[in-house]
């Protein structure tokens, strides 16, 4: 029986592993953005869509700091045609959260001068100076986030990312998705004393949020292969413009979801919304779904398979089924 837990306990820290060293793969590279804000009290109310948006790049890199841990990455980020002006620098530590399974935890440092470490993934004699003095943790803002199929979801949890930018007290709430197609980000800033939404700002890359939407598609399997018998199985976060999401069944089939839109696949022009399902590498759906253009909802119902997916509503990103 020992033996046995000894096992099944290196079996799970090596899959907590590749789940971080998978975050590490996915999410360096460079991103551009387009950022707007969806609502403000301090700017006055604003509507969706708001006319004027921000373009934001952010560089995220792996660096060495032994000391920090083995999975380290430098995130610099910055308006697009303002590079030597950062408004954010970040190290980000990655680890194995433990709880829930996959999940990875990101803890946060800030700098204690930031400008004097800008660009740091490029200075590596400057990077061997580092030292702990320099560093500023914030442990109420760390990032808990849980891998998905083939997307890293989540962000801050709790009330314990304080906002100092303003004269009340506030606390930041922070959430992304990250995958080889989408890099999507929400900032809301939230009132302490009653909950009430202060700013919400919110990033996309690839495609303009005013343009297409972006989806949460839930996927549950069933092993009988009864719809009675049907468990949850992954969410996946797509948008209306070829959007992709990829999982695993629990029976190992690799399957993709596709969500088209405006971006209608096939030669006639069509006023639709189409949902494909089709075998990882393979051309050729096996299953579709359809709805009207700008439909809340579409769904794909297969007995041992549903696809249920739902917009995300701009000012609240809960959705709407």
């Amino acid at each position: 029986m020992a033996a046995l837990l000894g096992v099944l306990v290196a079996a799970a820290a090596a899959a907590d592993g590749a789940d971080v060293e998978a975050l590490q793969r996915l999410w360096s590279g460079v991103r551009d953005s387009s950022e707007q804000v969806v609502m403000s009290v301090d700017r006055g109310a604003t509507l969706w869509p708001q006319t004027s948006e921000q373009r934001v790049r952010t560089i995220v890199a792996p660096v060495s700091v032994a000391w920090l841990g083995a999975h380290v990455l430098y995130l610099e980020e910055f308006l697009e045609d303002d590079p030597e002006d950062p408004r954010r620098q970040l190290l980000l530590a990655l680890e194995p959260a433990g709880t829930p399974a996959h999940a990875v935890r990101v803890r946060l440092f800030t700098f204690a001068r930031p400008r004097h470490w800008m660009h740091l993934n490029y200075r590596p004699p400057l990077l061997a100076r580092l030292a702990w003095r320099d560093l500023v943790a914030s442990p109420g803002c760390d990032l808990t986030v849980t891998r998905a199929g083939d997307q890293f979801q989540g962000g801050t949890l709790g009330r314990n990312c304080l906002d100092g930018s303003s004269g009340d007290s506030r606390y930041l709430d922070y959430q992304l998705v990250i995958s080889q197609e989408l890099y999507w980000y929400r900032r809301r800033t939230v009132r302490q004393s009653d909950g009430e939404l202060q700013e919400e700002l919110i990033g996309f890359n690839r495609f303009e949020p005013n343009e297409a939407r972006l989806y949460a598609c839930r996927v549950a399997w069933s092993a009988s292969g009864a719809a009675r018998d049907l468990r949850p199985l992954v969410t996946l976060d797509v948008y209306e413009e070829g959007g992709r999401g990829r999982f695993v069944t629990p029976d190992g089939r690799a399957l993709e979801l596709t969500l088209h839109g405006r971006d209608w696949p096939f030669a006639l022009d069509r006023d639709a919304l189409i949902l494909l399902l089709q075998e990882q590498g393979h051309d050729t759906p096996f299953a579709t779904a359809w709805a009207q253009m700008g439909a809340q909802q579409i769904a794909l119902a297969l007995g041992w398979l549903e696809v249920r997916c739902g917009s995300m509503v701009p000012d609240s990103n809960e959705l709407t089924q």
